[in-house]
């Protein structure tokens, strides 16, 4: 399994928007390999002493393989959920990274 992953900071009093963009759907779904999508909202850090206001954020898909991931990344669907240039309420660019999972795990599937 191939995880995708974007770090993203929203502006300040702006996270709504964010959230809201994430929940619309741009064709994700329908990809060949996607396995899942997840948007996490940072609530927590040891130390966190960031006083900026921003919202932190990782953008998670799950994919079969990497080769999946990237044909979504050429994809006529991507390029469209990505026009238009980087929103106003980002602080910022993103920071993708792709990860394969080397371990796994899985615990209780009804925690929610």
């Amino acid at each position: 399994m191939f995880i995708a992953i974007n770090n993203l900071r929203a502006k300040p009093n702006r996270g709504d928007d964010l959230e809201a963009r994430f929940a619309e759907p741009r064709g994700l779904d329908e990809q060949p390999g996607f396995i899942g999508f997840e948007l996490l909202k940072r609530t927590w850090a040891p130390g966190d002493d960031d006083d900026s206001g921003e919202m932190h954020y990782l953008v998670v898909t799950r994919w079969r393989s990497m080769k999946d991931f990237i044909g979504w990344t050429k994809s006529d669907a991507f390029k469209q959920a990505h026009a238009g240039g980087r929103p106003d309420f980002l602080a910022g660019g993103g920071h993708p990274a792709g990860y394969e999972v080397a371990l796994h795990r899985a615990g209780d599937t009804e925690a929610g």
